[in-house]
């Protein structure tokens, strides 16, 4: 047991505080520490460890970015049984989702950091402790969206685990035959600068959704450490198209398809081990590779193009990391990971049967990017937190494309972070921190949007986005399950990222100087039993965003591109009947106008706000049930293009034109069957 809890630093801390404290969020175990255990879910019908972090007080569940290089503060804020995913690919809403609620033994908040707890950067990280007594599970899900036209959309999962101990085998098949959200009706209308119709049209926009995907863990005791291998395999075939028909006006119909085949396969390892009493070495290493292939056709009245796109990537990494837990006050942690990513495209684009010369449509991105970085925290007091940290980002990135370049960066990345506790029940954190953002590569390549029909070129002199932080956050805990959280955070950027014109016309992703982004946000979990709804809670959150940067065509101050300055969410949810049935509605409100500013064109996208209900039903311990009402007012999405002649702050608008589309409402049904 004692080697065990050394193996993970998060449930060796909890394991210390008094047994009584577990499930009991008011009054917490430690210093920002938060222990749910099975009492606090066992009356809820929820059946997968995702359901559980979600259901958490005060906490939001962010599932990192897989498709970020490297694996520093990519990986999301939950940890599995101490430790993050030795995987990218497979995302922590898909792990979560394949733990069952029974195999989940309690749930540990950890708010503002405590000595020997890996934070992953972040302030606020939930940790999923498994149940270590011998289990097998064999499990069907079968889910599924049925659309207002009839289609249906069924996923089938196919799971195996078995845990013993720190012995685990898992293994899962996934079968997807779906649409999303692209498949919709509207309508496009066009008018000229003076108001005068052009042409109305309406819009037919179809894609389809066919997936396999195979996974497979096996953890074991392995060099008096503890190994854990992850591997998975995926395959995508996506066509889509897109149809505009002329129903008023002078306007050519137009037709556009194009069909993606991608494969993409991943191999991780974790291997962690204690040295000694005090410390642990922990080493990560991730191989992924993929291909994707791309074929677009369009065809405006008699204008024909084509658009094709080869791209193979790949990404390898070795993470290695030493902590050393001094005291109960004082631990420290450091390491360095060392990464080689690429991207291989060729894109080829003809016009009426011509090709067409791109800047940059045949590029070999590559890059080799080192990191270190050390970490101290140390916790004086009970109330008092401190915790300071410096990455340092060595990278060279090549571009072998219509012009070869190579640059090399070096970045410091200082993070301090001081939480205060003068309550038990409420936490403070200040925030100071320098991050630097990493490039798209394929912002590199040229690319299309065929149900517009415009074209981006490929630009190789980006440089990466730098920005400093200064963040405070007030957390107050009541009435035993209820948070409310207040958060207010200052970005100034470097470098900001946006569109930037070419010669010959097109433009590319590139620099446009500085910018700042100011942000206030709440979250709100409110439980009814003192209200007299017993086993009921609210949940809502809000955020606030003003943003500044300067237009490189018009040298106007203006929000930063795609920004959305201000959105919601809301969701009541009661467990009834012993935690047999679970129901709950759900709304946002949608999203105000979110500006893109291309050289040639301003566009404004509109979503209006949406509502769902669901209910989960567990008439037994083997057998789940949800049934979900989605997209209830049929919210629509409305998308707003001025066209310019050329640069949009010295041409004539040549048209305005508005797109509205909707999908239509859905049903969703999962049956989650333990065999």
């Amino acid at each position: 047991m004692a080697a065990a809890a050394l193996a993970c630093p998060v449930t060796a801390f909890a394991q210390q505080q008094p047994d009584t404290a577990s499930g009991t969020p008011g009054a917490p175990p430690a210093a920002g520490v938060l222990v749910y255990g099975p009492e606090f879910f066992a009356n809820t019908a929820l059946p997968t460890a995702l359901d559980m972090v979600q259901r958490l007080p005060g906490f939001t569940l962010d599932v990192g970015n897989g498709d970020a290089r490297g694996l520093a503060g990519n990986t999301g804020n939950v940890l599995i049984d101490g430790k993050p995913p030795a995987s990218k690919t497979d995302g922590l809403g898909e792990i979560l989702r394949r733990i069952s609620a029974g195999s989940v033994a309690r749930i540990e908040l950890i708010r503002g950091g405590a000595p020997g707890i890996d934070m992953q950067g972040r302030a606020v990280i939930a940790n999923v402790v498994l149940k270590r007594t011998a289990s097998t599970e064999k499990l069907i899900n079968f889910q599924s969206y049925i659309y207002r036209d009839g289609y249906v959309g069924p996923d089938v999962t196919l799971q195996y685990a078995r845990r013993d101990g720190d012995r685990r085998d898992e293994v899962s098949l996934e079968l997807i035959s779906d649409r999303t959200s692209s498949t919709a009706q509207g309508n496009r209308v066009r008018r000229d600068a003076a108001g005068n119709l052009l042409v109305r049209q309406t819009l037919d926009l179809w894609d389809r959704d066919r997936t396999a995907t195979l996974r497979s863990t096996i953890q074991r005791a392995a060099g008096d450490g503890l190994l854990t291998v992850n591997g998975r395999f995926d395959y995508l075939d996506y066509p889509t198209s897109f149809t505009a028909t002329t129903v008023e006006g002078s306007g050519d119909n137009s037709r556009a398809t194009d069909i993606t085949h991608q494969w993409k396969g991943e191999l991780g390892a974790n291997w962690t081990r204690a040295l000694g009493q005090k410390s642990e070495v922990e080493v990560i290493g991730l191989q992924r590779l993929g291909h994707v292939g791309y074929d677009s056709n369009t065809l405006i009245g008699d204008f024909a193009s084509t658009f094709g796109q080869q791209s193979r990537t790949g990404e390898s990494i070795l993470r290695t990391i030493l902590r050393h837990k001094a005291s109960s006050k004082l631990s420290f942690e450091g390491g360095g990971e060392i990464a080689y990513n690429f991207l291989d495209n060729r894109t080829a684009y003809t016009a009426q049967g011509t090709p067409v010369t791109l800047p940059d449509q045949k590029v070999f991105v590559s890059e080799v990017r080192g990191e270190l970085f050390g970490l101290a925290r140390w916790q004086p007091s009970a109330p008092v937190t401190l915790e300071a940290g410096l990455r340092t980002e060595v990278s060279q990135i090549r571009a072998d494309g219509d012009t070869p370049r190579s640059r090399s960066f070096f970045y410091p990345k200082p993070r301090v972070q001081l939480t205060l506790r003068p309550t038990k029940r409420d936490q403070l954190r200040l925030r100071v921190e320098q991050s630097v953002s990493q490039l798209d590569f394929t912002d590199f390549v040229a690319a299309t949007e065929i149900n517009l029909g415009t074209v981006r070129a490929g630009n190789a002199d980006l440089v990466p986005e730098q920005t400093l932080t200064l963040e405070a956050v007030v957390e107050h805990r009541f009435w035993g399950k209820g948070a409310l959280e207040l958060g207010a955070k200052h970005e100034a950027t470097r470098h900001v990222i946006d569109y930037i014109p070419l010669e010959g016309g097109f433009d590319a992703i590139g620099n446009i100087g500085n910018g700042t982004r100011d942000t206030l946000s709440t979250t709100l979990t409110l439980p009814f039993d003192k209200l007299g709804i017993k086993d009921a809670r609210f949940r809502g959150n809000a955020e606030l965003v003003r943003s500044r940067v300067t237009d490189p065509l018009t040298g106007e101050r203006r929000r930063y591109a795609n920004e959305v300055p201000v959105t919601c969410s809301g969701s009541f949810s009661q467990d009834l009947f012993g935690g047999r049935f679970t129901y709950g509605i759900y709304g946002s409100c949608g999203q105000p106008s979110t500006h893109l500013y291309r050289i040639d064109e301003y566009r404004t996208t509109v979503v209006e706000p949406t509502l769902e209900v669901y209910g989960i039903w567990k008439p037994s311990k083997r057998l789940a049930i949800r049934l979900d009402a989605g997209n209830l007012n049929n919210a629509a999405r409305i998308y707003d293009r001025d066209v310019y002649n050329a640069e949009r702050n010295a041409s004539p608008l040549l048209y305005h034109e508005r797109r509205i589309q909707r999908h239509g409402q859905y049903m969703y049904v999962q049956i989650r069957r333990a065999l």
